[in-house]
């Protein structure tokens, strides 16, 4: 990757479960991931629901044992937007004092589910910040299908709450434009992948993010929540390469935790 800035693995740990009695998988595809990085002598940010934090205490405890950072993905995952503020507060409250009696230590970062801090929840880092958050990665600065936030700065910047925030790398052209990780890391051309991060506009600290399932071709298929059944065989789609391909964008010195890089990050504009 030449003179670019190191990436940071990151991954969203959630039920994507498509009800109760299918299969579950992700603890263990989970503890796969760790030990995956861990024999690389890598580490990573993991963003773990809350409720499933509450479930599995044992493999969040593990996650932190092992190096990795662990940081909070909603108590719920479910969008800030549809939940509102009073809610959210509860919940990011909640969610960091669960996560730090498991793990010993504190919890300063948060991903809000389905990268839904936009304009529309212009309160979000209030109460992120309220609840002890330092930094947020819960931006995706891009026009999307889902949640975006056209407009939001593409390098780290900070709220007026003082909350720091690493949106989502988005790698591509003008307005065309997507982030990177999950589907799209899995299904891009890697050279193209990997000379597009390379360039200045993914900013100082650029982050892939992932998810489980990301990395579980045995996965029996199912419709996905929010996608239309046509979409859904796409997040299907190579997940036996992701291991490959993220060590190809990783190279050899991947960067640290999320929240260890924040000591690099000076004089951060102002946004909101």
């Amino acid at each position: 990757m030449g003179g670019a800035a190191p990436v940071t693995f990151t991954c969203d740990v959630e039920d994507h479960r498509p009800g109760p009695d299918a299969e579950l998988r992700f603890p263990r595809v989970t503890r796969q991931i760790s030990a995956w990085l861990v024999e690389r002598g890598w580490r990573g940010t993991f963003f773990v629901v809350g409720e499933e934090a509450e479930r599995h205490p044992e493999l969040v405890r593990e996650l932190s044992e092992a190096g990795h950072e662990v940081g909070l993905h909603g108590w719920r995952h479910v969008p800030l937007g549809e939940l509102g503020r009073d809610a959210v507060a509860a919940d990011a409250r909640r969610g960091r004092e669960l996560l730090e009696q498991i793990v010993g230590t504190p919890v300063t970062g948060f991903r809000a589910p389905q990268f839904s801090l936009t304009r529309d929840t212009p309160w979000a880092h209030e109460v992120l910040a309220d609840a002890g958050f330092v930094y947020s990665s819960s931006v995706l600065p891009n026009a999307s299908p889902l949640f975006g936030y056209p407009g939001a700065p593409r390098r780290p910047f900070r709220w007026p709450s003082g909350l720091v925030e690493l949106p989502a790398p988005v790698i591509g052209w003008r307005d065309t434009r997507v982030p990177v990780g999950g589907l799209y890391l899995r299904v891009l051309p890697i050279a193209l992948t990997r000379r597009l991060l390379a360039g200045d506009g993914v900013g100082p600290v650029p982050w892939l993010y992932f998810h489980p399932y990301d990395f579980d071709p045995g996965e029996r298929f199912h419709v996905i929540h929010d996608a239309n059944p046509l979409a859904s065989p796409l997040q299907w789609l190579n997940r036996g390469k992701a291991r490959s391909r993220v060590e190809a964008v990783l190279g050899t010195h991947p960067g640290p935790p999320l929240g260890e890089r924040l000591g690099q990050l000076d004089d951060l504009p102002a946004f909101g």
